[in-house]
């Protein structure tokens, strides 16, 4: 395991001074919508907390921390980077990204905004508000960072006029819906996740006829055992054609992918991972839907390192299944 102080130094320095996690230039959080005709404007705005987008970069760092772990040297470069920042933000400076990556997680925020337009709810989006929603400062108990850094998002959310904020992934959601609340940070804005307004407005998305294949579902832990969202992806896929697969642990009796210890012990979250993806495998599924990009990293990996069947996002299939 590696030094757990130092990766939380390491994080919150960087949120601090930058606003994400891990090294990354800020257009990698809104390139994905140029092109796009998305109003700026609107009662409905999308958030997408940029975890997709920060998931290559993550990938990245992970494969660092791999690294650094079977290294006696490990524990020394990692309290050294926590003391002086600037050492993980040049390393990011030098190390790239998957180009392949980067523009899968383009796809998918693309795919998110051509279903809910095909179910008819229209969302702005403003470049200038996304941002990092500060899920690991909560998630590693660094309240005081975490309280600080969600101030500054609650304010720009708020300033926008929006009444409803749409969010694409799990941890953003359960952030501002949940731990916010709780918090009294984002007390007026209704939060919802892209599946719950998708599956509120079915009747209007035009999918495709015909069998599409069997799909395994993979749940994210907090969007089944802390948001209720459970049966939207099931009627999603099964609207969509495909024929849904459960696996032996599954709905709020999930197991989880390994993500959230990533960052501290990453030969034990590949193990928890190689053991999800076998029960995924053992449904004999041709693929294995996410709807977290945790839940997608981890789980890809692990079904390449296992030969198992393709691991992809739920707003990959829908969208393929969109009629044009």
């Amino acid at each position: 395991m590696l030094d757990v102080r130092s990766i939380l130094s390491i994080l919150a320095s960087n949120i601090k001074a930058t606003g994400l996690p891990v090294p990354a230039p800020r257009e990698a959080l809104y390139s994905w919508s140029e092109g796009l005709s998305i109003p700026k404007d609107g009662d409905t705005l999308l958030y997408t907390g940029g975890l997709y987008q920060l998931l290559p970069y993550i990938e990245v760092y992970s494969s660092q921390l791999a690294k650094l772990e079977d290294k006696r040297s490990g524990g020394l470069l990692l309290r050294a980077a926590g003391r002086f920042s600037s050492l993980s933000r040049i390393a990011g400076a030098i190390v790239r990204p998957s180009k392949r990556e980067v523009e899968e997680s383009k796809r998918i925020l693309q795919s998110i905004v051509r279903l809910l337009d095909a179910a008819g709810v229209r969302v702005a989006y403003r470049r200038e508000v996304d941002g990092y929603s500060g899920v690991l400062l909560y998630d590693m108990g660094l309240d005081d960072d975490f309280k600080k850094h969600f101030a500054q998002v609650a304010r720009s959310l708020a300033q926008t006029g929006a009444r409803t904020i749409v969010t694409v992934d799990p941890h953003t959601t359960h952030v501002l819906r949940s731990v916010a609340r709780r918090l009294g940070l984002l007390p007026e804005l209704e939060v919802k996740t892209y599946l719950e307004l998708l599956a509120e407005n079915i009747d209007n998305i035009n999918f495709k006829k015909g069998r599409a294949g069997t799909a395994a579902i993979h749940d994210s832990c907090l969007y089944a055992r802390r948001e209720n969202v459970i049966a939207q992806p099931r009627l999603l896929l099964e609207r969509a054609g495909y024929q849904i697969l459960e696996p032996r642990r599954s709905g709020r009796l999930t197991y989880c992918c390994g993500g959230p210890i990533e960052s501290i012990a990453p030969k034990l979250s590949s193990r928890i991972a190689l053991a999800r993806i076998g029960e995924l495998a053992d449904t004999g599924a041709e693929r294995i839907a996410t709807m977290c990009p945790i839940c997608l990293a981890n789980l890809k990996r692990a079904s390449r390192t296992a030969g198992g069947p393709p691991v992809v996002d739920l707003s990959l299939l829908l969208a393929e299944r969109l009629e044009a």
